[in-house]
């Protein structure tokens, strides 16, 4: 009774419960190192094998049709911050991971990285209609199971980016996380994953804490009920102010 009473008195203060848990290392203790905003260290971190290495991406044609993705927002925030490290909160194909490396090359941003995270199974929206080609179909599912990520790695591999672009297949939840661990911190952030209010609000939460100073978080579909609601809350509550830019919403965190 009295832990049940703890939990609502923490859930009314707006604490949540998952991220109060600390959260244990093993083997080596590599979890202590502090990787920052170096995305070299990163991409070794995650990867002990290059994930790009041996993949046939000529066996799949490029295809990054998706939404928002040739945004200007993009061009103006990567212009505005320079950032070193890009965190992107839902991929699917990679065209606005594309877009935002293009931004990268175009102000000769050589040692920028994106780390992509994604699961690459789909959100609640791709799996309700099967009649819809373009999010349900998209899932390329071969025996049930989406073969999504291998598209978005061909696109990647078809524009030459696979320096450049690090996939992280994680649920943003266990992501945020493993970055957290590592002292990761990112100057531009991304979201544009779930819809839903409270995946929304759990990874505005998550991501705001891997936000370097003077960075920007923003993302998309504020028109969606689940995100309006949720970054007007998460905005609120932190008193922060929200601006939009083009089709996109975004939060500055202060220097």
């Amino acid at each position: 009774m009295l832990q049940e009473l703890l939990k609502q008195l923490a859930y009314r203060c707006g604490f949540s419960l998952r991220r109060m848990r600390g959260v244990k290392t093993h083997g080596d203790g590599a979890g202590s190192a502090r990787l920052g905003n170096d995305g070299e260290a990163l991409r070794q971190a995650i990867h002990a094998l290059d994930p790009y290495a041996g993949f046939a991406h000529e066996a799949i044609a490029f295809d990054a049709r998706g939404w928002g993705s040739q945004s200007p927002a993009f061009g103006k925030l990567v212009e505005r911050i320079r950032p070193r490290l890009i965190i992107e909160v839902g991929t699917w194909k990679g065209a606005s991971a594309i877009e935002m490396a293009e931004q990268l090359e175009r102000l000769g941003l050589t040692s920028s990285k994106i780390l992509c995270i994604d699961t690459w199974l789909g959100a609640l929206e791709m799996w309700g209609d099967h009649t819809d080609r373009d999010r349900y179909g998209s899932l390329d599912l071969k025996h049930g199971y989406p073969q999504l990520y291998y598209q978005f790695l061909a696109n990647i591999c078809h524009k030459g980016l696979q320096q450049r672009v690090i996939p992280f297949p994680l649920p943003s939840v266990t992501a945020a996380q493993w970055l957290s661990l590592r002292g990761v911190r990112a100057e531009l952030i991304y979201l544009d994953g779930s819809h839903e209010e409270e995946d929304v609000y759990a990874d505005l939460t998550d991501f705001w804490d891997l936000l370097a100073a003077g960075g920007v978080l923003f993302g998309d579909d504020y028109a969606w009920t689940g995100v309006k609601m949720a970054v007007d809350r998460f905005s609120t509550q932190h008193r922060l102010q929200l601006q939009h830019l083009e089709d996109k919403w975004w939060l500055a965190k202060a220097a």
